[in-house]
């Protein structure tokens, strides 16, 4: 290998490849053994350095040589799943040890010529079609990549998986250098340099000891900015590929259905990486590595972040995976701090649940970016995932710093305020525009076609272990161009956005790959505005309690509630709605199926209003009689305006 290593003529070059091929066709079967890793390894490292050099004829050769080691994965294993595992780890050694990145005239980064190179010669060795001019090149005939065993008339060459592993390597060297690339702004930028360390773990997912090794990566940078939740989605993951490994070596106490248990609390979780972990044992890189122990350690780090995240429901499904190992090893010390941790979990939970403020555990924005200088970013839309805490001021300010630091002097940045429509085209050229809204995560079993208004439910349901991959907003506008109307003018544009994969996610932002509206007609909100008002008061009602010491809370929020509903006011409630549509003008231009639902909407309304103020009645101490009085009262006065427009109001309370 000395030789290799050190400089050659190029009369040096053109007489190594022929040597080199027929060295591997004597003697293949044993340096492709797995004993002459280390060797094999060392060949790959320089080939893959040779594939650097300016000298465009030995960059050439180093192509034809890296050819001519997959031909003999074909022809000996009939793969390149183990020489794909290999050169990945051989790529990411080299890039330690050459420049990715120089530095332009105005001070920035870009990728430098050896990274260029590089990509040439990866792309060039699944480039069918230039084959044989490269094979010819070196003194090789055309057939000199086919992989046809003794004994057979199959040639096991395939170009598709070669092209295969030359994307994977190409995802690699892209990966690194776009960490590379972000220098200085990985300590402004955090989401970009999240996103860096992303891709890295991915590049390398086939093999476990790098992917762990970028993911822990990511997981550090999480901890950095609080993001609490997405730090434990990385220890999962972590947890994720060392259980899958074992599963798949039949060596852990867990089984399938822990995997798919895990894939619940983080469904980036693959299983792809189950089958290349048997191949990955290359100079020390493999599975042999991954232990239960280690496995166990990652999974109490994704309990201790969860926690710190307050998303408990996930803490208890974590223990429900670290239990059955202390099991197996009779562990019980270990197993009674685990269901004491359990219990401390259930209480956190029966906490979040009984709180009469609805418990959220992260706001969501969506960020669209409008604008050439974005680059990559430029007509693409966002969900960030934000601690529960950030409100929409917070994130305008956060991303303005973030993106003015980026433009050159003389560019502008401008945030749009409002949700509305945004026609690209009709932006000013040469401005960057950032459009931030403020989205809400919608339900599994939410009807996105419902013209209530939406509520955050006071239910149980509201603080369960959820994934989103759905958000959405209101937009209010009405058709003469303004946002806000009366009543009777007021339209809603509802938008529903579907990112890719769920939160919470290994990154704090996930791109939106579909977007969906519909809108509601005045009529509709109005209807929609009762409806709602009546849902509310009615899930206060019928929420089961289990015990009296949980009256307090339901008290709090039916007094809350009645408190917003039977006061008589003239422009807004149901009596504005009333005026709106039941009155002059516009009561004729309703249909009548709508003119019947907005009075039966009325009636059901005012009879839950009925039912809660005799359920607040029973509620209540001496300290609150006044304010009962307050709401009897209230309530009488709202009955007597609305029968001026429901005459029939009267008989049916």
């Amino acid at each position: 290998m000395a030789f290799l290593s050190r400089s050659q003529p190029l009369v040096f070059w053109k007489a190594f490849f022929a040597v080199f091929n027929s060295l591997f066709n004597l003697h293949g079967a044993t340096l492709m053994a797995r004993e002459n890793d280390r060797f094999l390894k060392q060949v790959a490292f320089h080939l893959l350095r040779l594939a650097v050099f300016r000298n465009d004829s030995i960059r050439k050769r180093a192509v034809v040589g890296l050819q001519i080691l997959v031909r003999n994965s074909f022809y000996y294993f009939q793969n390149t799943a183990r020489l794909r595992v290999m050169l990945t780890i051989t790529l990411s050694e080299l890039m330690s040890d050459i420049q990715v990145t120089q530095m332009k005239s105005d001070g920035s980064l870009e990728e430098s010529g050896e990274a260029r190179r590089l990509r040439k010669s990866l792309d060039e060795m699944a480039m069918e079609e230039r084959s044989g001019d490269l094979l010819k090149g070196c003194g090789l005939s055309e057939n000199a990549l086919d992989a046809i065993s003794e004994g057979s008339t199959q040639n096991h060459w395939s170009w598709s998986e070669v092209k295969q592993l030359s994307v994977t390597l190409l995802r690699a060297l892209d990966a690194g250098i776009e960490h590379a690339l972000l220098g200085s702004m990985m300590s402004i930028d955090r989401y970009a340099a999240a996103e860096s360390f992303h891709r890295l773990a991915w590049a390398y997912a086939h093999v476990p000891d790098l992917h762990i090794m970028w993911l822990l990566h990511l997981c550090d940078a999480h901890q950095e900015m609080q993001s609490w939740a997405e730090a434990a989605q990385c220890a999962v993951a972590v947890a994720g590929v060392i259980m899958q490994a074992l599963v798949g070596r039949n060596e852990a106490v867990w089984g399938k259905e822990h995997v798919t248990a895990l894939r619940k609390i983080c469904p980036m979780v693959s299983s792809a990486v189950i089958g290349e972990a048997s191949a990955a044992e290359v100079e020390g890189y493999g599975a042999s590595k991954l232990t239960v122990d280690s496995a166990v350690k990652y999974l109490q780090l994704a309990n201790k972040l969860f926690s710190q995240a307050e998303l408990h429901h996930f803490c208890a499904s974590i223990l429900e995976l670290i239990i059955p190992v202390y099991k197996n090893r009779r562990a019980f010390g270990q197993l009674a701090k685990c269901h004491t941790s359990l219990t401390n979990i259930y209480e956190s939970i029966l906490e979040q649940e009984s709180s009469p403020i609805p418990f959220t555990n992260a706001t969501y924005y969506r960020v669209g970016f409008y604008g050439d200088n974005f680059g990559k970013l430029d007509r693409k839309e966002y969900i960030y995932r934000e601690a529960r805490d950030v409100r929409l001021g917070d994130i305008m300010e956060k991303l303005s710093h973030i993106y003015e630091s980026r433009l050159d002097s003389g560019q502008t940045l401008h945030v749009i305020p409002d949700s509305r429509q945004v026609n690209a085209d009709e932006l000013q050229p040469g401005v960057s525009y950032l459009q931030i809204t403020s989205v809400d995560p919608v339900m599994e079993d939410e009807d996105l076609d419902s013209r209530k208004e939406r509520i955050i439910s006071l239910s149980s349901g509201s603080c369960r272990a959820r994934v989103f991959d759905r958000f959405l907003f209101d937009t209010p506008f009405t058709k003469n161009g303004k946002t806000q109307g009366g009543l009777e003018d007021q339209w809603k544009r509802r938008t529903v956005l579907q990112t890719e994969g769920s939160f919470p996610a290994l990154v704090n932002r996930l791109l939106v790959v579909k977007s969906d509206s519909r809108e509601f007609s005045p009529i509709e909100n109005a209807i929609g505005m009762i409806e709602t008002r009546t849902a509310a008061l009615r899930n206060e009602l019928e929420e089961p309690r289990s015990s009296e010491g949980d009256q307090l809370p339901r008290l709090q929020g039916l007094q809350r509630i009645l408190q917003g509903s039977v006061a008589v006011q003239v422009n807004s409630g149901v009596l504005g709605v009333c005026t709106a549509f039941l009155s002059g003008e516009p009561a004729t231009r309703l249909r009548s199926q709508e003119l019947q639902q907005l009075i039966a909407a009325l009636l059901e309304f005012m009879a839950v209003c009925k039912r809660a103020i005799r359920v607040h009645s029973r509620l209540i101490g001496e300290e609150d009689q006044d304010f009962h009085t307050q709401l009897v009262n209230g309530f009488q006065s709202l009955t007597a305006e609305l029968s001026h427009y429901i005459p029939a109001i009267l008989s049916e309370l």
